[in-house]
């Protein structure tokens, strides 16, 4: 008798909600938990921060900025 196993399936993760929460600050959430935030750095691009304060980088827009939270 052969036994097989099925991995059971999970759920795609859900997708990173941006709130502007004042000029040149973004917070991020997934499913109401806080998930990061982009900041604007006078000039210098947006950094991207992690819920766990991981620095993601400095990147040249908030596009980038947000993108680089799905690597």
């Amino acid at each position: 008798m052969t036994m097989t196993s099925h991995a059971p399936h999970s759920a795609p993760p859900s997708p990173i909600v941006w709130t502007s929460v004042q000029s040149g600050l973004w917070v991020g959430k997934i499913d109401g938990e806080f998930a990061g935030m982009i900041e604007a750095s006078k000039g210098q691009g947006y950094v991207a921060t992690t819920r766990l304060a991981k620095s993601l980088g400095t990147f040249a827009s908030v596009s980038e900025a947000k993108a680089s939270f799905s690597g």
